[in-house]
């Protein structure tokens, strides 16, 4: 199973800048919707109840009063006229269904309007006599009250009940929340997509032309600093490429005729000590070489589909060729995709890493392909000592390289270097793990030595299914 690094997680400027809108409007909106409730639609909701209240009342009372053949009268026009419903039952059912603020209101309302309770009606427990309740199906609600020797029940429906305090704070909360988080959304837009693309312009090297200064005026003052500093980068690296060149120009002349006096004198010369001055001759140009490759620099090479699981069959049959004891290990995903890769720098980089693991480490050396959801993963294993996260940091800088009393080899140290700086090129990523820390081993099974990964992310190296002319 794939371990996978567990990183701290940083907030986005969008996450902190709507947690924040967030919290801040959430707590005025609550506070504002708390004085509107209690100073202005607390005291309208109870004023409306009352009025509720004194026609329930009214209508009461008057029915009672009415001869028997008018009540039906009166019923007619409380439903036509208001949408009240009023019937006579038998026994009052002395239970309430119901406790929102409004029927609360109009409750006790009624109960002020009808002073008190005729004999008989008031329930022993709770000294009420006047009781609600909903109707089935949420048709509406009733209400039931006694009248001199009649019981009396209300029905009106939900309509009727004009106001709705909680269901109004939520859709004005809820509301406020949307909106808090479209504004969030198009500020941090605005804010973050300057440095977004000056920060994924600065990670592939320096730009070739100033950036565009877009954005506010604190998002200007940070890209017009970042374009004068690569301005002075760019001339320093010029500067540096100018006088490397000249100095392995310099060096150059002297060791070809090192080399030529060599060999003309090569007959006065032990044919030990000859091979010996021939080999450090080589070993001189060979730096220079690499020193001249580091002070020019890299640059982003083109990309061109390739079928990747021959392609470091290949690879690695190169490589096996030269008694370096390398096996190729692969997914079943990576045999059967295409990528669209630079090829040279993914064949530099990966001999950078081959090299050191042959010099450095021991056999066998592992050359590792796995798919993850999101890249492609090129690992180089091997079986030496391995190194510490310290000596790991230090690696990555130019000329640093292992302890030669330890390791029993001579190198000048920028094979890491170079190897790092076309992964930038490219957009890619390379990692190097101590023993025990390797990510990406499906069978468990831990490498002794340095593992080093390169890390191919589908934005730069897309990958899709093999096409059937290279399968």
């Amino acid at each position: 199973m794939i371990r996978k690094n567990r990183t701290p997680r940083v907030w986005s400027l969008f996450s902190t800048t709507a947690l924040t809108l967030i919290a801040s409007v959430s707590f005025i909106l609550v506070f504002a919707l708390s004085a509107v409730t209690w100073f202005a639609m607390v005291p309208m909701a109870k004023r409306s109840a009352d009025d509720l209240a004194a026609l329930i009342v009214l209508s009461a009372q008057t029915w009672v009063e009415l001869p028997k053949d008018a009540q039906p009268l009166l019923a007619a026009e409380l439903k036509d006229q208001h949408g009240i419903e009023i019937e006579e039952i038998q026994t009052l059912s002395r239970q309430h269904g119901t406790v929102l603020p409004y029927v609360r209101f109009l409750h006790d309302a009624v109960v002020r309007r009808l002073n008190a309770c005729p004999p008989n009606t008031k329930d022993p427990a709770t000294g009420e006599c006047v009781y609600m309740g909903i109707l089935p199906n949420n048709a509406g609600y009733w209400l039931e009250l006694p009248m001199a020797d009649d019981v009396l029940r209300f029905e009106f429906s939900p309509d009727r009940v004009g106001y709705r305090i909680p269901f109004t704070l939520g859709i004005i909360l809820i509301g406020g929340i949307v909106l808090t988080l479209i504004l969030a959304l198009f500020l941090t837009r605005r804010l973050t997509r300057p440095v977004s693309q000056l920060a994924e312009q600065v990670s592939r090297g320096l730009p070739d032309a100033p950036l565009p200064l877009t954005g506010p005026q604190e998002t200007r003052v940070l890209i017009d600093a970042v374009n004068r500093r690569s301005a002075e980068v760019a001339r320093l690296l010029e500067n540096r490429t100018v006088l490397l060149a000249g100095i392995s120009h310099d060096l150059r002349t002297p060791l070809t005729r090192l080399s030529l006096g060599l060999a003309l004198t090569q007959d006065d010369i032990e044919p030990a000590l000859q091979a010996q001055m021939q080999a450090d001759i080589e070993q001189m140009n060979r730096l220079i070489a690499e020193v001249l490759h580091i002070a020019r620099g890299v640059s982003q090479d083109s990309s061109e589909p390739i079928p990747l699981y021959p392609w470091l069959t290949r690879f690695a049959a190169e490589w096996e060729q030269r008694d370096t004891g390398i096996a190729l290990m692969v997914d079943e995903a990576t045999k059967m995709l295409e990528i669209d890769v630079a090829t040279d720098s993914l064949q530099r980089i990966l001999d950078n890493l081959v090299e050191n693991a042959h010099r450095y480490g021991r056999p066998p050396i592992i050359l590792r392909s796995v798919q993850t959801e999101d890249a492609q993963i090129l690992c180089v294993e091997d079986e030496g000592q391995g190194l510490t996260v310290a000596e790991i940091g230090r690696l990555r800088e130019p000329f640093a390289r292992k302890d030669e009393a330890r390791s029993g080899v001579t190198g000048y140290g920028l094979g890491l270097s170079l190897a790092q700086a076309l992964a930038q090129a490219q957009g890619w990523t390379l990692d190097l793990y101590a023993p025990g820390e390797h990510p990406y081993t499906p069978d468990g099974l831990m490498p002794k030595g340095l593992v080093a990964c390169l890390r191919l992310p589908r934005a730069v190296a897309p990958v899709r299914p093999l096409s059937p002319r290279n399968i």
